[in-house]
């Protein structure tokens, strides 16, 4: 079995896939996270072409599988897919025969970007969900790229702005006049660039300071030129070939000046100048570069358009942090889910292990103690290991506690009953006749949607935590209310013990799996008091009482039917990705 396909078919996929994805988000530019992508899975023995949606191949494998795999596949499909096709006799590593190609849509925010398209017989319909969720993050990368070099475009427009705004009048004009022509020839793409100003009483145009990026024998034929006021030209932004220029256009193309941008100058109506841009290249100006030049052009003349490009930055990095957030979110949801994953695993496997040997023990401890009725010592250390032993088989409990999985059923019902049942079931199972667990309903509590039986299994970890807090006794109160936030009421209870209190490192780490301050406990009580809560889309939080004594565990659900989709249930590896 090749490197390759033995990746293919193992646990380190997924891993190799995320590694690749988190190198592509933090790539320099688009074609760098392209690259990433095209060598990952040619690592892998796949070719790989990257197509946009225009058509245009970003990136292509020196393989003649490519060649076949684009022809053989949709590039339109909005879901990764699996195709199989006929490899022709020239193509390489094998040529002819069954090949295989996973087609992956890359999607933007605003709309499709283009498709990845990766040749490789080993693959299967057990990869497209994590070569689904690869496209995705790709596709995150490329929008967070794209979008960088928006902003860094715009950014140097503002900044150019800024200059012309506070240039005073010793300010030298001609050295203004050729960085701001430097700074529009960049961002535009642009190789040569002229600013004109217009001349009311002549009707000419003419040349401020020198031609940024050209020093030929038609600068001068330009220095000052005459437009029809009927000419579109001099009213509207145009992007156009040489030869349609209205006078020289020949003459330009032989100095190898292919394609022009022209943006007429104007505030309130009145014509002040005009801005020319050039391109050596036979690509023709976008309509993006031309509305970029338009707008230099306009802010030169108004300060009004320099408050639109400072708040069109603002609201692309208003966008770019949401992505980055958003990007930070799912990758701590993917771990986390990983965790839980594995945990899930790992009690299944302890339950099974774990609890036969100590059905054995419990059985021994009884046939011993019937058999020898031991006195003394003996006795002691026969019921020293009966009590470890029923410690260890809570522990177990409590771990699959943790990771069974649950199916969240929410239903208006009454409260109330609900907490007092919870309260009776820790006083009769957990708590020591020195604690006392009080009831408080300040005023008749309406119908909520809640799963009941997940409620009352996150009050009674509450009450047993607030209990165990109490080692000498005390009052455990349960409080609850209706609070209104935003219009909507919110369900609020409060347990609140008066016992040793909170430090700040068990403040910060409380809900944390197997995180624990006692001696016999176990860490998962609040953990999946927390599960419940985050499912139901609730908060739960814990805050040191006012007087010093004990805490308060603040609990708050909110009025609505909706849940968080794997809150509950960790997600389960499949039968593939086990290996």
């Amino acid at each position: 079995m090749s490197a390759s396909k033995a990746l293919l078919q193992g646990q380190e996929f997924d891993a190799v896939l995320m590694q690749s994805a988190v190198e592509a988000q933090l790539s320099e530019s688009v074609d760098a996270a392209l690259r990433v992508a095209g060598r990952l899975f040619e690592s892998l023995g796949g070719a790989v072409a990257i197509v946009t949606i225009g058509g245009l191949t970003r990136y292509e494998s020196e393989d003649a599988r490519v060649a076949g795999a684009l022809n053989a596949v949709n590039l339109k499909v909005t879901e990764p897919t699996l195709v199989a096709y006929e490899g022709s006799a020239g193509e390489a590593a094998g040529g002819h025969g069954r090949h295989r190609a996973v087609v992956v849509p890359l999607l933007t925010r605003s709309g499709r970007w283009g498709t990845l398209v990766v040749s490789q017989e080993e693959l299967e319909d057990a990869h497209l969900p994590a070569l689904g969720l690869f496209g995705m993050q790709l596709s995150l990368a490329i929008e967070l790229r794209e979008g960088l070099d928006h902003l860094d475009r715009r950014t140097a427009e503002l900044n150019l702005v800024h200059e012309l705004a506070v240039a005073g009048p010793r300010a030298d004009s001609t050295q203004l006049c050729r960085h701001a022509l430097a700074t529009v020839c960049s961002t535009s793409d642009s190789e040569v660039g002229a600013l004109h100003r217009y001349d009311p009483e002549t009707g000419e145009y003419a040349l401020v300071g020198d031609v940024y990026g050209y020093d030929g024998p038609l600068k001068e034929f330009y220095r000052r030129f005459k437009l029809s006021p009927h000419n579109p030209i001099s009213s509207t932004p145009v992007a156009l070939p040489s030869l349609s220029l209205p006078a020289g256009g020949s003459a330009l193309l032989e100095e190898g000046l292919q394609h022009f941008a022209i943006v007429p100058l104007s505030i309130e109506g009145k014509a002040v100048g005009m801005l020319s841009l050039a391109r050596r290249k036979d690509v023709a100006y976008p309509k993006s570069a031309l509305r970029s030049a338009e707008i230099i052009g306009v802010q030169m003349a108004s300060l009004l358009e320099r408050a639109r490009l400072y708040d069109e930055a603002n609201r692309l990095y208003r966008d770019l942090k949401v992505s980055y957030d958003e990007l930070g979110r799912t990758q701590q949801e993917l771990v986390r889910h990983e965790r839980l994953a594995a945990l899930g695993e790992l009690a299944a496997v302890m339950a099974h292990e774990v609890r036969n040997p100590l059905g054995v023990i419990f059985n021994s401890l009884t046939t011993l103690k019937r058999l020898l009725r031991p006195t003394g010592d003996a006795e002691m250390l026969l019921n020293m290991v009966g009590e470890e032993a029923d410690r260890l088989n809570r522990i177990v409990g409590d771990l699959l506690d943790f990771v069974r999985p649950y199916e969240l059923v929410k239903k208006h019902i009454a409260v109330e009953p609900i907490i007092a049942g919870a309260v009776d079931a820790a006083t009769q199972s957990s708590l020591s006749g020195n604690v006392r667990v009080v009831k408080e309903f300040p005023r008749e509590l309406p119908p909520f949607p809640l799963d009941a039986h997940l409620l009352k299994q996150a009050l009674v970890n509450l009450i047993v935590n607030a209990a165990q807090a109490m080692p000498r006794g005390g009052t455990v109160t349960v409080r609850t209310t209706v609070e209104t936030e935003t219009g909507s009421p919110w369900l609020t209870i409060l347990v609140r013990d008066e016992g040793v209190g909170l430090s700040e490192r068990a403040t910060a780490k409380m809900f944390q799996p197997f995180f624990t301050t006692k001696a016999t406990g176990t860490g998962l009580g609040l953990a999946v008091v927390k599960r419940i809560v985050d499912a139901h889309l609730g908060e739960v939080s814990a805050r040191s009482n006012e007087d010093g004594k004990g805490t308060t565990f603040v609990v708050r659900f909110p009025p609505t039917n909706e849940t968080r989709s794997g809150a509950l249930t960790p997600p389960r590896p499949s039968a593939a990705a086990r290996g």
